[in-house]
């Protein structure tokens, strides 16, 4: 009798150790593919306002260029290579909130659907 106990409580042991390791591992599965889809997430909306910021402060600097020096072809050319650089910067600073918030609501939204 008291072997029996002892093998019963062994295998019940056994049983609940495994039933705890899957669960776990399935957690760590399922956090790490939803981190995997946030930073891709993150990635996609970053990237887009640098070149935005970039391509409008070209726009702008080139016509603020154009209008000020009375159109001659070196002041334009100076206000697009200048509002290029300051609009790809300025795209850049809000690419980090942008992406953060990105992340944050991709995971969250991840994470909620299992």
């Amino acid at each position: 009798m008291n072997k029996f106990i002892t093998i019963t409580a062994t295998t019940l042991l056994a049983a609940a150790t495994l039933i705890g390791t899957a669960t776990e591992g399935q957690a760590r599965s399922r956090q790490s593919m939803c981190r995997a889809e946030a930073r891709a997430a993150a990635r996609d909306a970053g990237g887009s306002n640098v070149a935005g910021g970039a391509l409008t402060g070209a726009a702008v600097g080139g016509l603020f260029g154009a209008i000020t020096g009375h159109g001659a072809a070196s002041n334009t050319l100076t206000g697009v290579a200048v509002g290029g650089i300051g609009g790809g910067a300025l795209g850049a600073a809000g690419s980090n909130e942008a992406a953060r918030r990105a992340y944050w609501e991709t995971y969250n939204d991840c994470m909620s659907d299992y």
